[in-house]
């Protein structure tokens, strides 16, 4: 039987698809269920904001020894080997030169196993000539590198500016570039750090963990070839979202608009109440006063006293130029 013959078979038969639906099943409570992984599952179950340290503790034990990820990769084979339609329990991701596999994904961090293809790196470099950015997310990274290839990563730092935004900054700096030794554990603080791999002799395979608590509130956007600051957003993915429906909320002109805004800026970090303030000033200045009021005299974070203020004074003058008119037309 031809492989399309196979698969013209396969689609027609519910049955095989059904068991096919059921070793992906099974084959994810393999997963979770091998003693590294529950081990790491249950140390991490529940931690809340202030448990970074010890979220990373358990990922740097679940990367003490990888022979699970052996074991995971030849339990896959020989399940794809018994059915060739067989789907791994993974979501897949894919870049310019790599392939990832998203094995965990919890609210608190996320494991996944990538893979480095050195020829399309190679390619990449030459594409980009130099050119590009260098990010820094705010958030923690663990790379556990299985094997090396050859690897050589340059690492960066930036000046601590995670709560400011900034339009002049101190630009970011290369701080050094070297080989990936075997079996290497990098850890790194994404809001002072970053990381870009340069080149590649064979292919890499390396674990990568990235926590999602404690991390830097803006994400920051550095050009790669002049070092300067060209861009800034939410580090966090949970509010990024809230900020784009408080603006889908203003534009739709929904009545309770109001009431959203409020609740949204007494919980949100202080780049996410200004961006809430402005859209409920454009959607009702009359109802947005007093919190505008409220924000530029207590706010906690400089900035926002400082943007409300300036906001109040344009208001105040737009006010008094509209009453001069007034007066001179009557």
């Amino acid at each position: 039987m031809q492989p399309r013959d196979d698969f013209r078979a396969w689609l027609g038969d519910g049955v095989r698809q059904n068991a096919g639906r059921d070793r992906t099943t099974a084959a994810r409570r393999r997963l979770v269920g091998l003693s590294p992984v529950a081990t790491f599952l249950r140390a991490v179950d529940g931690p809340g904001e202030g448990d970074g340290d010890a979220i990373g503790a358990a990922i740097e034990r679940l990367f003490a020894d990888t022979a699970w990820v052996n074991s995971l990769v030849r339990d896959w084979i020989g399940e794809a080997m018994e059915d060739r339609f067989f789907v791994p329990p993974y979501r897949a991701a894919s870049g310019d030169f790599h392939e990832s596999a998203l094995l965990l994904e919890l609210p608190v961090v996320t494991i996944s196993l990538c893979a480095i293809d050195p020829a399309r790196l190679s390619a990449r470099k030459r594409e980009r000539a130099g050119k590009g950015s260098i990010f820094f997310p705010g958030n923690r990274t663990w790379l556990r590198f299985i094997e090396t290839g050859g690897l050589h990563m340059s690492f960066w730092g930036a000046p601590d500016c995670a709560d400011s935004v900034v339009t002049e900054a101190a630009p970011c700096v290369r701080t050094g570039v070297r080989e990936i030794g075997p079996g290497e554990l990098v850890a790194i603080d994404m809001a002072r750090q970053s990381y870009l791999f340069d080149h590649a002799e064979r292919p890499v395979l390396f674990l990568l963990a990235e926590m999602r608590v404690g991390g830097a509130v803006l994400a920051r956007e550095y050009d790669a070839e002049s070092g300067r600051l060209v861009g800034q957003s939410s580090g966090s993915e949970i509010w990024s979202r809230i900020q784009m429906m408080v603006s889908y909320l203003g534009l739709s002109g929904a009545s309770g608009a109001a009431a959203a805004f409020e609740r949204i800026i007494a919980e949100a970090p202080f780049h996410i109440r200004w961006h809430v303030m402005r859209e409920w000033l454009a959607f009702d200045p009359g109802s947005a006063m007093p919190a505008l009021i409220e924000m530029a005299g207590n706010d906690p974070h400089h900035e926002v006293r400082a943007a409300a203020l300036q906001t109040l004074a344009l208001l105040e003058c737009h006010s008094h130029s509209e009453d001069r008119a007034a007066c001179r037309s009557s």
